[in-house]
């Protein structure tokens, strides 16, 4: 197997080579070309993200049921678990059926899709956090910023030595002494939702489980530019349209993008991300929410207007449907 690190890369599914496989936003959305071996696993752009797993999950079921990557050139633009748990996984498929492995990626890949809203326990949760340690301080403390693709790979090293040792049953110790440090700023208060700071390493988690199911988070980068991932909790939370917030960042500023639930600014190629400063994606944000309710509310008034009433025998057969 080929790994080839190309930060910020996007191509379409066609551009892909033959037995190739695109992993977690190389290629925006799932496809599979059988005939070619071409696949892209992705739960980013083109889906549901309540519907479509993280890409560990996918990447997991593929070759249990089927898939040999022996040959393949695999393509990633950024690292996190997700893309490393997958390349774990390509690199060791003959260990994707174990139950451990398979515990562990469904702990990941419900964590990655809905952005820490799952709560999977605390005790998986640590495994997770610790496995995720070596990329996410180094996006803490800003040295994953300047990382070239070959400084990335190593990287994506470090976590995979961190899956076989935890896979192999070796962690417990190193699991049980790590600390997850979620401290978080709320910066600004918007229409039922918040833009909050990152304090520690990761905070996703930590907002949804204080009850912000709609939320905007972002770091400040040490290029002056911003990450932020703009999230809530699932499909079914309503007046947080996710897709429309990041069409209209992306006007203002190119490369906005992401799923139905999550997504966030532009990866550039040399690390940098976006620069919109916190107070215009929160005016940005603050439109979009409240024109959404507005429209909302203005077509709920049309239905009612011009909806006629239930006929009386339609009711009655209603009930006893009931």
């Amino acid at each position: 197997m080929k790994l080839v690190i190309e930060r910020g890369r996007v191509v379409p599914f066609e551009a892909l080579p033959a037995r190739s496989i695109a992993l977690d936003g190389y290629v925006q959305g799932p496809a599979i070309d059988a005939e070619s071996e071409r696949y892209s696993f992705d739960h980013h752009a083109g889906c549901v993200r309540h519907a479509t797993r993280a890409t560990c999950e996918q990447v997991r079921d593929a070759i249990v049921l089927g898939l040999d990557p022996s040959g393949f050139t695999v393509f990633c633009n950024d690292v996190d678990l997700d893309t490393a748990l997958s390349l774990w996984l390509l690199a060791n498929p003959h260990r994707a059926a174990e139950e451990l492995v398979g515990q562990l990626v469904v702990a990941a890949g419900h964590l990655d899709a809905h952005s820490g809203a799952w709560p999977i326990g605390e005790a998986m949760r640590h495994v997770v956090e610790w496995l995720s340690e070596p990329e996410t301080t180094a996006r803490a403390n800003g040295t994953y910023w300047t990382m070239n693709d070959a400084q990335l790979a190593r990287l994506i090293g470090d976590m995979s030595r961190r899956v076989d040792v935890y896979t192999h049953g070796q962690a417990r110790a190193d699991v049980t002494r790590f600390e997850i440090d979620e401290r978080y700023e709320i910066e600004e208060r918007g229409t039922d939702w918040v833009l909050a700071r990152t304090v520690g390493t990761r905070s996703h988690a930590a907002l949804f489980r204080d009850g912000h199911i709609r939320v905007v988070i972002y770091r400040q980068l040490p290029d002056g530019s911003y990450g932020y991932t703009v999230a809530k909790r699932s499909e079914f939370v309503k007046f947080f349209p996710v897709g429309e917030i990041l069409a209209k960042l992306d006007e203002r500023e190119a490369g906005w993008g992401g799923g139905s639930t999550i997504g966030g600014a532009p990866r550039n190629a040399d690390g940098s991300r976006s620069r919109l400063p916190p107070a215009e994606v929160f005016a940005i944000v603050e439109d979009v929410v409240k024109a959404s309710r507005a429209a909302c509310a203005n077509r709920i008034e049309f239905e009612r207007r011009s909806t006629p009433p239930i006929a009386p025998d339609v009711t009655v057969k209603m009930r006893a449907i009931r």
